[in-house]
């Protein structure tokens, strides 16, 4: 089972208030069906109520529930979709953000990235590439193209100053090699993310989850080391954290993993000496048993049932109030 909008379950947290708000309503009913007094038969009426604000207010919240739980977007099991493509499209996701300008890797985070995307391009000679540079916004520096001298040039140009938004949204870079896909492109898909997984904005989960559901894997390739680096500004003097001290970036593989597991793709490491050959050799085996079987699998999305449910609970709750019970007044 997987939870493809993780974020979303902080909604059961709108249950609090309203078990609350329920308690109170109840409370306020009892306490005017007491000032009836003799006009109804008492006891009857308290217990009637008693029951069927209970019902009433139970079904409400399993609605509550199983309505967060239908946008979680929660899926299990697979299914097989057909997949008539040919060739390998790849849109290459580069991070610029400054911590990638960081030295933990020689000669930094950044020219490492750019060097295993050229000696990439060259191993995939035949595939189509874009390239995408992220950081706080994202943008497309080259469409897909078969051209791998065109893609050469402008990796020359790639560093931070090509985006002015700040920080590091791991989501938009997804989003925007998403959009990098034609829609009438026959080709397999693929993207090969290249970041130190620093992300100090955004929500990769989103992205994630329409990937997956397209069948686009994600090879997450890690720049950086987990015991981290000071990052240089323009003189060479490090950038300074609020405290005035040197700040210090730390790689985060974890988050990188996470997007090529949920994905179907797969993790490598750029200080690896074979990072390049086993980035090349994952993404030709991909499109090659994708076209030799003819199909992929997609998870089964089970927002249906949970709504259904949804559904059902807030009609109960509902009747529970309105139905008249035999016997009342």
């Amino acid at each position: 089972m997987t939870i493809e909008s993780p974020r979303v379950l902080m909604g059961f947290l709108i249950l609090l208030p309203v078990v609350a708000l329920q308690a109170r309503a109840y409370l306020k009913g009892r306490a005017e069906i007491s000032r009836l007094g003799p006009m109804w038969a008492h006891e009857t009426t308290m217990r009637v109520y008693t029951v069927k604000w209970f019902f009433s207010a139970f079904a409400y919240d399993v609605f509550l529930v199983f309505a967060v739980l239908a946008a979680a977007d929660i899926t299990w099991g697979e299914r097989p979709v057909e997949e008539d493509r040919a060739g390998l499209d790849v849109v290459i996701a580069v991070d610029i953000s400054h911590s990638m300008l960081a030295t933990d890797i020689e000669p930094s985070r950044l020219d490492r990235a750019i060097g295993v995307v050229r000696a990439m391009t060259r191993q995939l000679p035949s595939a189509r590439m874009a390239l995408v540079a992220f950081k706080g916004a994202a943008v497309t520096v080259t469409p897909l193209t078969e051209d791998a001298n065109a893609l050469e040039v402008v990796l020359d140009g790639v560093g931070p100053a090509l985006v002015s938004a700040p920080g590091t949204n791991i989501e938009v870079g997804l989003n925007e090699a998403l959009r990098s896909f034609p829609e009438a492109s026959f080709a397999h898909r693929a993207i090969v993310l290249l970041s130190d997984g620093e992300a100090l904005d955004g929500e990769a989960d989103r992205p994630v989850a329409e990937l997956r559901r397209r069948g686009i894997p994600v090879m997450a390739v890690l720049t950086g080391t987990t015991d981290g680096s000071t990052i240089p500004t323009s003189d060479g003097t490090p950038v300074l954290d609020r405290d005035g001290r040197p700040a210090i970036t730390r790689a985060d593989p974890a988050v990188l993993e996470r997007i090529a597991a949920r994905t179907g793709g797969a993790l490598f490491d750029v200080g690896s000496p074979d990072v390049v050959t086993g980035l090349s050799s994952a993404l030709s085996r991909f499109a090659t048993v994708r076209q030799r079987e003819g199909f992929r699998l997609v998870p089964r999305r089970r927002y249906r049932l949970f709504l259904g449910i949804a559904i059902v609970a807030l009609l109960a709750s509902t009747s529970v109030r309105v139905v008249r019970w035999r016997g009342m007044l």
